[in-house]
């Protein structure tokens, strides 16, 4: 028999004093269903609250003495910190806890300190050069006259390292049946000649230049041998001794209309 039947049975029993309305033990029923229901939820509840707290205690216990940390992200709320119980273990004394909010930027970022520790490594000063420039080079010389020693920053006999120290020169080329290095002076293209042995051995004129005696391109044959008496001509080529320096010659070029149309300063006595 269920309880409504022996509800039922109650309620009409003549012995009752106190008259019972139709359904009554319907509603007696649904009445304790409700009750039943709250008190099961009301355990489930404490069941689910028991669980949620012995999970967070698991969780809280695992993470003692474990060598690793989580990092947690950065928020606006209060950071608490918990001592820790592996202290109390140690026979360290344990930290008191505190609630502390971390600071705030100005533009709204919320700064995290550091779980490690560490700090920022230093800016390093990017490092300028104290090598001084190398030296400009020089412009080429405008020397008008070529002799007898020499010409603008050049002189015969010359090492060649020193002839290329003097920024005389735009260019270089050797040249085959030679032992001489080639070089061409700068603004005119005129070569001058170096020797391993004699050093600076030919310096060919720029053009407009003249020797001291006023002899260059355009000057007749005539006019060569009038300025150097002692020159002497075979096939198109004047060589003349050189007023002033006795181990240099001029060399002077001529065309068939018997005019001048190259002169160079040179050594006696050279190679190339």
């Amino acid at each position: 028999m269920n309880l409504e039947d022996e509800l039922s049975r109650l309620f009409d029993d003549e012995r009752l004093d106190v008259p019972v309305r139709p359904g009554a033990e319907l509603l007696v029923v649904a009445g304790a269903r409700r009750r039943r229901y709250r008190r099961n939820a009301a355990v489930a509840t404490g069941g689910a609250l028991t669980m949620v707290a012995l999970t967070a205690v698991s969780i809280a216990l695992s993470g003692v003495g474990g060598g690793t940390t989580d990092t947690l992200p950065a928020t606006n709320l209060p950071v608490t910190t918990i001592a820790s119980t592996a202290g109390s273990e140690s026979g360290a004394p344990p930290v008191p806890p505190s609630s502390s909010a971390p600071p705030s930027s100005s533009s709204g970022v919320t700064s995290v300190p550091s779980v490690t520790g560490s700090q920022s490594a230093p800016r390093s000063t990017p490092r300028t050069s104290s090598a001084p420039a190398g030296p400009a080079q020089r412009p080429g010389s405008t020397d008008p006259t070529i002799g007898p020693r020499g010409w603008g920053r050049l002189a015969l006999g010359m090492s060649e390292a020193d002839a290329v120290a003097s920024d005389e020169f735009d260019m270089t080329e050797g040249y085959s049946g030679s032992p001489c290095h080639r070089y061409w002076l700068k603004g005119g293209g005129s070569p001058v000649d170096i020797s391993p042995t004699y050093g600076v051995a030919r310096i060919s004129a720029k053009p407009g230049v003249t020797t001291p005696e006023g002899i260059g391109v355009g000057s007749t044959d005539a006019e060569v041998m009038a300025a150097y008496p002692n020159a002497t001509t075979a096939n198109y080529v004047i060589t003349a001794p050189v007023p002033g320096n006795p181990e240099a010659v001029y060399v002077f070029n001529t065309d068939p209309s018997q005019k001048i149309f190259s002169l160079r300063l040179e050594l006696t006595t050279n190679n190339c």
